[in-house]
């Protein structure tokens, strides 16, 4: 349909050379049930946590599929069960992709 072919362009548009260049970020008092909206309706399962929970914000961590997967309260704060920054692989804006892939396989994380 005319709406799914929108989203698709959608999705491709917020990357830039192997990089997500416009993050769906949340704060760390979101909850379960905004992780859920997110993958349900972007399909997104990796989200940024940033102190303002927007983009800019300072990072503080990120919620992956498997963060949020095993949490049962869909009222629970993301701020309770998110990979924290010191536990997760970053680098600077305007990394390179071959040294970004770099860190990544050097890390053995999904995510950077």
């Amino acid at each position: 349909s005319d709406e799914d072919q929108a989203d698709e362009v959608r999705k491709v548009k917020r990357y830039k050379n192997g990089f997500i260049t416009d993050p769906i970020c949340l704060s760390p008092e979101n909850t379960v049930e905004d992780v859920a909206n997110i993958k349900r309706t972007l399909g997104y399962s990796g989200i940024p946590i940033t102190d303002t929970g927007k983009m800019g914000g300072r990072l503080v961590g990120i919620v992956s599929n498997r963060d949020a997967s095993f949490v049962d309260d869909r009222t629970m704060k993301i701020l309770d069960f998110m990979t924290s920054r010191d536990e997760i692989s970053v680098a600077r804006e305007g990394v390179s992709l071959a040294t970004a892939n770099d860190l990544l396989r050097k890390s053995k994380k999904g995510k950077l």
